[in-house]
């Protein structure tokens, strides 16, 4: 018998995350145009700068109209774009700093924040998005950090071939599809992994 068991599967949280790529990055293209427009107009703006935001933009816009199946199929592609839309979203912050714009630098500051966490997590979703059934007990993903159940803690678990159904001792119920359906034998030594490890069981 396996000492350990995962089972990819669809975490609702990360599905919506997937399907809000394109507007997130429409919106981090269309920041770095706005502020690249704006540095175009200042008369001292630097030249360099602002045409180097501008390409950066464009091809945000590309990936986003021309793209959309691509960052479906091709998710590191996806975490590729994030991470130049936080680094550039830090710099015009950096910039903004620099000539003395405080408020407008803390907001980028604050996006150029939020897209490294979705960065992060978007990074953690192409590592594991699975349940993790161990000895130990059991982990699965969630959004913020991955969390994990001692035995102690559990009160029923119902492996299914389609889904997996977790109960904790404070009636909690989580429920994950499963990303491929379990054989018939695959289920069965993972129920009896489940039984021989269940405390309250």
């Amino acid at each position: 018998m396996q000492t350990q068991y995962t089972l990819p599967v669809v975490h609702p949280a990360f599905e919506l995350l997937k399907r809000s790529a394109r507007v997130l990055h429409f919106i981090a293209a269309s920041v770095i145009l706005i502020n690249a427009i704006h540095i175009l107009q200042a008369h001292d703006g630097n030249q360099v700068l602002c045409y180097t935001q501008m390409v950066i933009a464009a091809d945000i816009f590309l990936l986003v109209f021309f793209g959309g199946v691509v960052l479906i199929e091709a998710p590191r592609l996806n975490l590729i774009f994030r991470l130049i839309e936080t680094l550039t979203l830090f710099g015009i912050a950096i910039t903004l700093r620099g000539d003395g714009h405080t408020w407008f630098a803390l907001v980028h500051s604050i996006a150029s924040a939020g897209y490294l966490f979705l960065f992060y997590r978007e990074w953690r979703v192409i590592r594991s998005e699975a349940v993790d059934i161990k000895p130990t007990g059991i982990s699965f993903p969630n959004f913020v950090k991955d969390a994990e159940i001692g035995w102690n803690e559990i009160k029923t678990i119902v492996p299914k071939y389609h889904s997996i159904l977790i109960e904790t001792l404070r009636n909690q119920k989580i429920e994950f599809n499963l990303r491929q359906n379990l054989k018939i034998d695959e289920l069965q030594q993972i129920d009896d992994f489940c039984k021989k490890h269940l405390v309250n069981g």
